[in-house]
């Protein structure tokens, strides 16, 4: 899974891995599987959700082991079954069935089977093509595949958009539309992902520049001169559709229809092209392990990531603790936004389960509480897409690795203006059709424009004869 579209150097599915996910979900190609793939928002800050809590504030939270909000005690016994493709998403949907099962209804039971990513998404569609028969009644949907379930007229999945409405003032409103689809929503996000710039702050702050004090990338591309001296590279290319939503735009706009080809996703590609050629600042990541051993001698210095990211960090280079830090992205004009927004699962009820309700009910015990998004971020590293778990003081604790920083607080100030994603039945075809041209525009082969007209023409094509 591509961390952004184009070639990258490690995948959030991969930084899963690390965690514990089953080695069968990294078969999934990058075409079908981008965590940050295609898709579009609004200028920028126009769907983001309503302000934060402020990011230090103390909390009443609850005892781990207990939930907010829990809706009324069921009766009666009550079996469900609910497919994952991520091992710390299967173990926390186990522990907070153990509490449901304690807390609301001790007839509760919860079958957590993980199946690897393609497998997953492939059996599910294939399922509810053939009328629900073996399907799960919940299921998580990667949003780089949230798409393929739209390509028929009923998803096979349950419509949350009234059920949801007590709840809208609390979430996201930016990561909901990821599942929201001609005016229906059909999940609930699991993360924030929010994206951030991680610097090297030794490197940075003895070269006499400091990425705290940048407002804009003209002002970050004067200090990345300073720090680029020979292999060492400020920074390696960031994802091409990370930076276009963090510009108000993306591969598809809130109708659905296609903007890849756009002037200023052309001029934000040739901007990204212009930091190697131009500016000489940047550099092609290389791929998987190269690229920590690259990190680890100190040959890229800054780099854009959301803040699961931070954990890859950790994972790949802890010999580097206390030396990395955090800060809002530049902005492209001054004024302009700070984030961007990269991956994203879904969680969804099956329209044909026969425990609708009931699942309905767990939902919203382990998506829509505070306490249980604030465990799966201390066991997953998602910050929550949920506005009362953000102040949570479990969230705000001191980073030793990035100097002591608390990520918590940067990531909950950046929530209201993360950008929205729109969802398109057609990303994943996109998304496959991009990755087949990535390493010919970073070589010169093809220009921006061109190969993102190519592919354009090619979707709409597809859209016009679906």
């Amino acid at each position: 899974m591509s961390t952004s579209n184009g070639p990258t150097h490690m995948s959030r599915r991969a930084f899963l891995r690390g965690m514990g996910i089953t080695g069968g979900a990294l078969l999934a190609s990058a075409a079908v599987a981008a965590c940050g793939g295609a898709t579009t928002v609004p200028g920028a800050g126009e769907a983001a959700a309503t302000s934060a809590p402020a990011a230090g504030a103390a909390t009443s939270a609850p005892a781990a082991g207990a939930a907010t909000s829990a809706p009324a005690a069921s009766s009666g016994p009550v079996k469900l079954e609910l497919w994952t493709f991520v091992n710390t998403h299967a173990r926390w949907f186990k522990a907070m069935a153990d509490d449901y099962k304690k807390n609301v209804n001790p007839d509760f039971e919860l079958t957590v089977t993980e199946i690897a990513y393609n497998d997953l998404h492939d059996k599910l569609q294939i399922a509810l093509q053939s009328g629900g028969a073996g399907a799960p009644d919940l299921a998580d949907i990667e949003q780089g595949r949230f798409g393929g379930f739209l390509r028929s007229d009923d998803p096979g999945l349950v419509d949350l958009t009234d059920r949801l409405k007590p709840f809208n003032d609390k979430l996201v409103a930016a990561r909901q539309a990821l599942y929201t689809y001609q005016g229906k929503t059909y999940g609930i996000e699991h993360a924030l992902t929010p994206v951030v710039l991680y610097y090297r702050g030794d490197v940075w702050e003895a070269a006499g520049a400091d990425p705290a004090s940048f407002n804009t990338w003209d002002e970050y591309l004067a200090g990345a001169k300073l720090v680029s001296k020979g292999e060492v590279k400020a920074t390696a290319f960031p994802g091409h559709d990370m930076l276009l939503r963090q510009r108000g735009a993306d591969y598809f706009d809130k109708d659905g229809q296609v903007t890849l080809d756009s002037q200023l996703s052309i001029e934000t590609m040739n901007w990204i092209l212009d930091l190697r050629d131009k500016h000489k600042v940047a550099a092609q990541a290389p791929e998987g392990d190269a690229w920590w051993a690259a990190v680890k001698a100190g040959q890229f210095v800054s780099q854009v990531g959301a803040d699961w990211y931070a954990g890859f960090f950790k994972d790949n280079a802890p010999d580097l603790k206390g030396k990395w830090k955090a800060v809002a992205l530049p902005a492209f004009a001054a004024g302009g936004l700070r984030t961007s927004c990269n991956g994203g699962t879904g969680n969804c009820i099956v329209k044909t389960s026969k425990n609708v309700e009931e699942a309905w009910k767990f939902q919203q015990y382990s998506m829509l509480s505070a306490d249980a998004n604030v465990r799966r971020y201390e066991l997953t590293n998602l910050f929550p897409p949920l506005l009362p778990a953000m102040s949570d003081a479990r969230l705000h604790k001191p980073d030793e690795y990035f100097s002591n920083q608390d990520l918590g607080k940067l990531f909950a100030d950046l929530a209201p203006s993360v950008p929205a994603q729109y969802q398109s039945p057609f990303r994943s075809e996109m998304n496959s059709k991009l990755t087949a041209l990535w390493q010919d525009i970073y070589d010169g082969k093809a220009k921006p424009a061109d190969a993102f007209k190519q592919v354009s023409d090619e979707i709409r094509t597809a859209m016009a004869t679906k």
